[in-house]
């Protein structure tokens, strides 16, 4: 999961009434047993709505080899514990490529306001308004790694759109046992990505790892993942 390998530290950027509930998650990243960077992901939510940014940094190391980086907001509603994506901005490096994406939801639909830098459209390209139910990688993110209760732990799917790639996060249902619990999941490459690319790999699974806390939630705690890059693994400050 690419949106995994890099820092996500919020900075706030959407105020929302009457916060209900906000949480900060801040990992430290590893590939090979090497500290690769650190992720934080933070949101804030009300009854109705939601906000989630971050921002992406690699480790000293890490940058030495490779240009990568991540910052990025999202907001939305919630309706029946359904997140539902109005709004998304970001500005990626993966190494390979760098894009600053502006997206908007009509409906269930994205709607790309800003790709850059721009080009000529290829064979595997996909539109966006049939990418109908997805919501954008941050939120997805969030939802990933965010403190629930057993009723909402897992045992999930997340279509996801970035702008010219759908991708996929399913999670199975838990293995929950008396103070823990630990979830599998598959990360999917689903269109919009160049033939050489998903020769590289289709699905990227990895494991989820929750602490049960003292009223009874789940809080993340750790995960380990395949990449492209090979094994990596996050473990929460």
């Amino acid at each position: 999961m690419k949106p995994i390998v890099q820092i996500l530290t919020l900075v706030t950027g959407l105020t929302l009434p009457t916060i209900a509930g906000a949480e900060s998650i801040v990992l430290k990243l590893y590939a090979y047993g090497i500290k690769a960077g650190t992720i934080t992901v933070n949101g804030a939510e009300t009854t109705t709505a939601y906000s989630v940014n971050g921002l992406i940094a690699p480790s000293l190391l890490l940058k030495t080899f490779k240009d990568v980086g991540y910052s990025g907001k999202a907001s939305g509603q919630i309706r029946h514990d359904s997140f539902r994506t109005k709004t998304y901005a970001g500005n990626a490096r993966t190494g390979s490529r760098k894009s600053i994406v502006k997206m908007h939801w009509k409906g269930n639909r994205p709607v790309v306001d800003r790709y850059s830098p721009e080009r000529e459209k290829r064979a595997y390209d996909i539109p966006p308004s049939k990418q109908v139910d997805t919501k954008d990688l941050l939120t997805a993110a969030y939802l990933t790694f965010k403190t629930v209760d057993a009723d909402h732990l897992c045992n999930v799917t997340h279509k996801m759109f970035d702008g010219r790639r759908r991708t996929e996060i399913s999670l199975d249902t838990p293995n929950i046992s008396t103070k823990s619990a630990t979830c599998t999941g598959t990360y999917k490459r689903l269109a919009g990505f160049s033939p050489h690319q998903m020769q590289k790999g289709l699905n990227f699974p990895f494991t989820m790892y929750y602490e049960q806390q003292d009223d009874g939630t789940y809080r993340f705690k750790e995960f380990t993942s395949a990449a492209t890059i090979g094994k990596i693994k996050a473990v929460r400050k």
